[in-house]
């Protein structure tokens, strides 16, 4: 039997608990209020990125081809549209590591006192991460199906 600490549903639940629960306490310590609106939207941009890349990826391949692909990976593709994928593979990337990767910052940032008072950001950076990976799956599924496999 596989251990159960590795499965995907935990996998995933684990470090949105953890980050929903830091962005919770920051905000019942008030580190939402009067924060500078710059740093929300920086911080927002990881989570932002991938997925604007990944549904302009959807809306380019469907415009360019007129049907999704019913083939794996990029050998069939467009030399443009191949461009397109492996930008939004590298941004895609990026933003699930950081999603993954956030609760070890936030237990940085709750055993330093002095990073504590700005736990806000990397909270927000990991849910807004979280949010966007999550939105993916309102694409078609026709693209999904290509993306995920």
């Amino acid at each position: 039997m596989d251990n159960v600490v590795f499965q995907p549903i935990v996998l995933t639940a684990l470090p949105v608990t953890l980050i929903a629960a830091a962005l919770v306490w920051s905000l019942m310590q008030g580190q939402g209020s009067g924060r500078s609106r710059r740093w929300f939207v920086v911080t927002a941009l990881p989570g932002l990125l991938p997925l604007i890349s990944f549904y302009s990826l959807a809306v380019h391949m469907y415009i360019r081809l007129g049907v999704w692909p019913d083939f794996y990976g990029t050998h069939k593709l467009p030399s443009d549209l191949v461009t397109h994928y492996d930008i939004s593979e590298g941004l895609f990337t990026i933003g699930v590591l950081i999603a993954i990767g956030m609760p070890v910052l936030l237990a940085l940032y709750a055993l330093v006192p002095r990073l504590r008072s700005d736990m806000i950001y990397p909270a927000f950076c990991g849910a807004v991460c979280w949010l966007c990976l999550f939105l993916t799956a309102l694409a078609p599924t026709g693209f999904q199906e290509w993306w995920w496999d």
